[in-house]
């Protein structure tokens, strides 16, 4: 198991993103376990993932955790991958400045997102950010006219 997770964090540090995909039934895994969430098999075969997402909700917290106290605050929520599995994250790109802009932003719900390695607190993490197109409707740039 070792083996894997250092291969996945090397790889994060090269900017590639990869998961795993079952040899006994092609299950994807996202991120790479050492067995298959569906079948329980131990052949898994690497597969870059595409990047690509959907937010499905989000959230912000006051007590993060204290290696990543000081980019407090940002949003977390739950991310399917267009592989399938659902990644929870760190998230960029959506409003957390109150609960009343954070609970708005999740009625538009799901958004396209697109992953990122971020290097944070001295490791390489994958994020997500909005795609800039959904992230902003006429509804806020009239808003923003004002």
């Amino acid at each position: 198991m070792e083996r894997m997770i250092e291969k996945f964090y090397k790889s994060l540090g090269k900017g590639k993103i990869y998961g795993v995909v079952c040899k006994k039934c092609k299950h994807f895994t996202f991120p790479p376990k050492a067995a298959c969430e569906k079948c329980s098999a131990h052949e898994m075969n690497w597969k870059q993932i595409s990047g690509d997402g959907e937010l499905l909700f989000y959230s912000s917290g006051n007590l993060p955790p204290l290696k990543f106290a000081k980019y407090h605050p940002y949003a977390y929520g739950g991310v399917e991958l267009k592989e399938g599995p659902v990644f929870f994250t760190m998230i960029e790109g959506v409003p957390i400045s109150s609960v009343e802009a954070i609970e708005k932003e999740n009625k538009k719900m799901p958004m396209k997102v697109k992953a990122k390695v971020k290097k944070m607190a001295g490791n390489n993490i994958v994020v997500f950010k909005v795609v800039k197109s959904q992230q902003t409707g006429k509804k806020s740039k009239k808003k923003s006219r004002k």
